[in-house]
């Protein structure tokens, strides 16, 4: 409830676009960063199992 209140301040200042912009660059750097993290963590995961 807090950040919906947070985002249609925002939205009110910086105009509706700005902020919708906003979440999708967070969106999409949030899923980018997720994809490096499964696959650091899967050839960690892989590195440990082959050298047994």
């Amino acid at each position: 409830m807090v950040v919906l209140v947070i985002l249609i301040i925002l939205a009110l200042i910086f105009g509706v676009g700005a902020v919708l912009e906003g979440l999708a660059w967070a969106f999409l750097i949030g899923l980018v960063l997720l994809l490096v993290a499964a696959w650091w963590g899967w050839s960690k995961v892989r590195g440990v199992t082959g050298r047994r």
